[in-house]
């Protein structure tokens, strides 16, 4: 039996319950899961559709949420509720979260994945090795949302989610770098998604960087982007994806890293983004300001002819970008000395922010290949290569 059913219409399909009005923010998948499966409980308790439900939020706000693709029968009930990313959408953006109910000869609720949703392979993440990847969050939203609809009913219930979509869009999420195989995650905190997805991000990377310690690394890996990752497989043979991804946040990550226990950091990075932090830069986003071609104006200023000084500066502060300003410090024959200092630069203010993490890094170009090493960065890439090796053998 089945049948399309859509909101009442004396409400909306979604807002919070307190406000009476659309936010621009959105509801992540475990808010999706939990309202799938209150209205699937109480379909299979009640015997009749029901077109829209509310759910309660970790934040203590309420949503009201359409179902979807309705079916019920005496022994099960299933349906959908889509996903809304709001004004900063996702690729998880209008997918439809699925929820199965039935009732089991098992006591309590059982959580299961089903098609779409990936099961974890690596320690470190919020669920262990062998169960589905749907975070601890969700799985409390669920089983409130499904106790709350079973009244005095005393049977046990196997819940099932969802995400046909998944499949497909596994790849274009960090889940296989977090070894998370088959599908996508069950995710959120709050149960909303706020237009900045900064704080994504962070999590993401936390989460990178709890795997590896799990993983018993003695050295961070660290890049910035894909740039970086791909210069760290082609120079020095790892694996793509074998370090963190800590885009803009390299004050954030750094912290975490002393967080999970590291004493060793070992950062892998173009020079557009690394002059940044040279010159002071927590977080690298353009949002936060450039200052690029002044920092390294002011790093040449030691090394550069007085006379000279007023040309090279001119020059740099006319490049497009970084890679055109190493020409320049080609053409004064000041690339490797300027280059060192910007290396150094780099390390010498992460380790102000953390002086528990020793920092090494590799300052590239895709034009020039490697610019500047600290003086320890070959002992770290030694160290990491026998991390990889011991991994290889697990």
């Amino acid at each position: 039996m089945s049948q399309s059913v859509s909101c009442s219409d004396n409400y909306t399909s979604f807002f919070l319950a307190k406000n009476k009005s659309k936010p621009d923010f959105g509801y992540t998948t475990g808010t999706c899961a939990a309202a799938a499966s209150s209205a699937a409980a109480r379909m299979l308790v009640q015997q009749k559709f029901v077109p829209y439900v509310f759910v309660h939020l970790p934040e203590g706000s309420a949503l009201c949420l359409e179902v979807l693709d309705a079916k019920f029968s005496e022994t099960s009930a299933s349906c959908a509720v889509k996903k809304e990313s709001g004004t900063d959408p996702d690729i998880t953006n209008g997918i439809l979260v699925y929820s199965s109910v039935e009732f089991s000869s098992d006591d309590g609720i059982k959580i299961l994945g089903g098609k779409g949703i990936g099961k974890v392979t690596l320690p470190g993440l919020d669920q262990k090795v062998g169960e589905w990847a749907i975070n601890s969050v969700p799985q409390k939203m669920i089983r409130d949302a499904v106790s709350s609809e079973l009244n005095n009913i005393h049977k046990g219930i196997k819940v099932t989610i969802s995400i046909p979509a998944g499949v497909e869009l596994a790849s274009k999420t960090f889940n296989p770098r977090l070894g998370i195989v088959g599908g996508i995650s069950v995710l959120g905190t709050t149960g909303i998604v706020r237009p900045m997805s900064e704080d994504a991000i962070v999590q993401t990377i936390r989460a990178e960087i709890s795997m590896r310690a799990a993983l018993h690394y003695t050295v961070l890996p660290v890049v910035p982007g894909n740039y970086g990752m791909d210069f760290l497989t082609h120079e020095f043979g790892f694996d793509f994806g074998f370090a963190v991804e800590s885009s803009n946040f390299s004050y954030d990550s750094i912290l975490m890293a002393k967080e999970y226990g590291f004493k060793k950091y070992f950062l892998t990075g173009h020079l557009g983004k690394l002059v940044k932090i040279a010159g002071g830069a927590k977080n690298t986003h353009s949002k936060y300001g450039d200052g690029r071609m002044q920092t390294l104006c002011s790093a040449s200023k030691e090394f550069c002819k007085e006379e000279d000084y007023f040309l090279l500066q001119k020059e740099i502060m006319a490049c497009v970008s970084t890679e055109n300003a190493v020409d320049v410090l080609i053409k004064f024959n000041l690339k490797e000395k300027v280059l060192n200092k910007i290396a150094e630069l780099v390390k010498l203010n992460m380790q102000e922010w953390v002086p528990e993490v020793q920092v090494e890094l590799v300052l590239f170009t895709k034009k020039h290949g490697v610019l500047a090493m600290t003086n320890k960065a070959f002992d770290f890439i030694n160290e990491l290569k026998a991390c990889a090796a011991r991994q290889e053998e697990k």
